[in-house]
């Protein structure tokens, strides 16, 4: 197709505004509409979009053929259903969905429609992701054999900046990034995973998620990876994720270091390293991985191409992290399905 693709977006939090941005920075997409319950209007209005709080609105207009779902995580399912049964096609924020028989009966409607179904693994346009898959690709490690990675929050993000904390777990909202990464660089399947929760700290301040989870996942080759998500650090951590991901091989080792991203700032009132590759604005337009991502799906869209994360690798994330979760329930390891 050589028209403009006209988009809808679905969520107006923080990267649901994230998303809007750069989809009006492409000249080859137009923000038609943004449905929320809350912030429609003022995110709309930015924009020139019309507004609503009820999404199927968007999904029954023709001159929408992409959708953008940036919900809370249980709440893709349904919306990303409804959008592809309607002929949209769809850029989820990750994860695909957080039940494995959901997420196999979304790829199912995705190939049935033959509409473009993608999750938003913005990570892998982090340039340094994406220079260590290269490496890995190459054999500049050789056959990657261990993997470990962090993802810890600080606890302003369960309990002020997502009111939705109780509806997902720290690894859903933070390891899937990570999944997501390193099961690329493996280039293997998962088969086995055995987790723990931590509780404690956030279910004190009524809020009923773990406070840490950390799982080790087995694959195929032999290969192990050990996944940790917390997001109990104290306020005073200056920045508001502390990341780290290392990948092991026969001949050699990554280190993909997040905490800070070059800058560091310090003043009377803070020490903190400002985050800069996911979406930084440089001279008034945003750049950095989220808008990368969504040019891309936009130009696949235009251009009949398949998108960089294929639905099996978005699948493998879910279904590890379903195995996660029944491994912390039943304290046993637990079959990757």
């Amino acid at each position: 197709m050589s028209e403009v693709v006209g988009v809808g977006l679905i969520g107006a939090g923080i990267m649901g505004r994230g998303h809007a941005q750069a989809v009006s920075q492409d000249p080859r997409a137009k923000l038609v509409g943004v449905a929320s319950l809350e912030g429609a209007e003022a995110l709309a209005g930015r924009y020139g979009a019309l507004a609503t709080r009820d999404y199927s609105e968007l999904l029954k207009r023709s001159d929408i053929s992409m959708v953008i779902v940036a919900t809370p995580d249980h709440a893709h399912y349904a919306i990303c259903k409804a959008a592809l049964e309607a002929g949209k096609h769809v850029l989820v924020e990750k994860p695909l969905t957080v039940d494995l028989g959901e997420c196999d009966r979304l790829i199912e409607t995705a190939r049935t429609s033959r509409r473009k179904l993608m999750a938003c693994f913005s990570h892998r346009w982090i340039p340094p992701y994406w220079a260590a898959h290269e490496s890995v690709a190459a054999g500049k490690i050789g056959r990657p054999v261990l993997a470990y990675a962090r993802k810890n929050d600080r606890i302003f993000v369960p309990t002020k900046m997502l009111s939705w904390a109780a509806g997902t777990t720290s690894a859903w909202f933070l390891s899937s990034h990570d999944i997501d990464l390193v099961t690329w660089y493996m280039g293997d399947k998962a088969v086995e995973v055995y987790a723990t929760a931590v509780w404690g700290v956030l279910r004190a301040r009524g809020i009923e998620t773990p406070d840490a989870i950390q799982a080790q996942v087995r694959f195929a080759k032999g290969g192990v990876a050990t996944f940790e998500s917390c997001w109990i650090y104290p306020d005073t951590y200056p920045t508001v994720t502390d990341s780290f991901i290392e990948v092991v091989g026969e001949t050699g080792v990554i280190h993909l270091e997040r905490k800070h991203e070059q800058l560091e700032i310090a003043s009377e009132q803070s020490y903190e390293w400002p985050r800069t590759l996911v979406k930084p604005m440089i001279a008034g337009r945003q750049q950095g991985a989220l808008t990368e991502v969504i040019h891309h799906l936009i130009a696949c869209v235009r251009d009949n191409r398949e998108p960089l994360v294929t639905l099996e690798s978005s699948r493998e994330v879910t279904a590890i992290l379903d195995a996660i979760h029944r491994s912390c329930a039943s304290g046993k390891p637990e079959k990757v399905n």
